[in-house]
């Protein structure tokens, strides 16, 4: 199943998988393990063709052009900050703290909240806060390292992390100390796994901080170059928050951010301008049909097992689409109508039958060529004679008749796949479909 452009994961393709139009070719490689791929390819050049290789080109070079200079920048950065006197010049202020393993890190912000109404009991305190309310916790220490709990009312549950308990002098001079990873230890007391509702907790008025002057500390992300430090005071008056990070990291955030939005529109514009190419794996060794795209992950694959090789079936196909543009203040809106014919070739599997290729005729002939050369490459017979023609009648547009060529016999031919697939009804049905979104949606499907 697919969306526009979108494929969507573990669900049947649209029907039929590839569309032949008559300026496309066939191509047709069989690959190391037996398997033989097809796929559409460009006979000459046409306006569709250019359009789609000029939006390739153009997407790929709003990602390319915003990653190069960003990767310039980023490395301009680096031989600056190796020479520069203030490592912090990026930053709001200058203030910084100095590890062994990781070197300097900069203030990146700081903020501090009023409290009031702050309470304590024996491992347990609350406040009011003008940031997020009231806050109750409960806590317990095991040598420098405190448990801290938020008591989580709605869910009557705790929610708990390990921090380091420092004075002003920091008790030991490397980030990985502090590290929330592999640190700090990650024992808690038992209780962090009791209902908060089960103890029962008297309050007293108090103006006495929990852990006095001192700060809780934990890192993360501190890899060789890269760290962030979080620190926290818990104060009768105040809750103050603090953040420190390495100026480099800061650096690469500032200069790549403005690049993120034109990389993102490229993405867009790639994903839009057919750049993806259904492919079908004729695999004969697993009596298997694969549907994969050229550019994609496995979701984006979709098996037919157990496919009857001496099995397939051709039916003449025909229908309408109707494309829509609509008007503006000066222009009206426009309806307009195209017809297409050719040979639906369809493939029966275990699940029942699926639509493969549509080739569409070319002028007014049936290009039984492709399914001649598909045939030999498959090495089975051929369903077609070298005698045999189909000629599209211009006057016949609603007519869908079967074709049994000589070698196709009646029970392979599936009168459901002479019958318009869903998505072809419905876009025909739709006044709404424009002529971009008619042909972008076969292009990919």
């Amino acid at each position: 199943m697919q969306l526009g452009n979108f494929t969507i994961p573990f669900t049947k393709p649209s029907s039929p998988v590839i569309w032949v139009r008559p300026y496309h070719a066939l191509s047709i490689e069989s690959q190391d393990d037996g398997a033989v791929r097809v796929r559409t390819s460009s006979d000459g050049f046409s306006i569709g063709l250019i359009g789609r290789y000029a939006g390739i080109a153009f997407g790929l070079s709003l990602i390319v052009i915003p990653l190069i200079l960003g990767a310039y920048n980023v490395s301009a950065l680096a031989m600056e900050s190796d020479g520069t006197e203030d490592p912090c010049e990026l930053f709001s202020t200058s203030e910084n703290i100095e590890f062994d393993d990781l070197g300097i890190m900069c203030l990146d912000y700081r903020e501090k909240l009023d409290v009031s109404s702050f309470e304590r009991a024996e491992g347990h305190f609350r406040f009011q806060s003008e940031w997020s309310g009231f806050e109750e916790y409960r806590w317990a220490q095991y040598g420098n390292v405190v448990t801290l709990c938020f008591v989580d009312s709605s869910y009557d549950e705790y929610s708990c992390e390990n921090l380091i308990r420092a004075p002003e002098t920091l008790p030991n001079q490397n980030l990985s100390y502090y590290s929330g990873y592999d640190g700090i230890t990650q024992d808690m007391p038992s209780w962090v796994n009791d209902r908060p509702s089960s103890v029962s907790v008297e309050y007293q008025p108090s103006s006495d901080a929990p852990f006095g002057t001192d700060r809780l500390l934990v890192a993360w992300d501190d890899q060789p170059g890269w760290g962030y430090l979080d620190m926290r005071t818990y104060g009768a008056t105040s809750f103050e928050m603090a953040g420190y990070t390495t100026p480099f990291e800061r650096g690469i955030l500032e200069i790549m951010f403005p690049y993120v939005a034109p990389m993102l529109v490229g993405v867009l514009v790639f994903s839009f301008s057919g750049a993806r190419v259904p492919l079908l794996d004729f695999d004969q060794r697993q009596s298997k049909i694969q549907r994969r795209f050229n550019i994609g992950t496995p979701l984006s694959r979709y098996d037919w097992t157990n496919v009857d090789f001496q099995n397939f079936s051709l039916a003449e196909h025909s229908f309408t689409l109707t494309h829509h543009e609509a008007g503006d203040e000066h222009t009206s809106s426009s309806t307009t109508y195209t017809h297409h014919s050719g040979l639906n070739l369809s493939c029966a599997y275990e699940g029942g039958t699926h639509v493969l290729l549509f080739i569409e005729n070319k002028g007014q002939e049936a290009r039984l060529d492709l399914i001649e050369n598909l045939f030999k490459a498959l090495d089975l017979e051929s369903p077609l004679h070298p005698s045999d023609t189909l000629l599209v009648q211009p006057g016949d547009t609603s007519g869908q008749s079967m074709v049994r060529p000589p070698l196709v016999s009646k029970a392979s031919m599936d009168p459901s796949n002479s019958a318009s697939s869903p998505e072809v009804e419905a876009d025909a049905r739709s006044p709404k479909a424009s002529v971009q979104d008619a042909s972008g949606f076969w292009d990919n499907v």
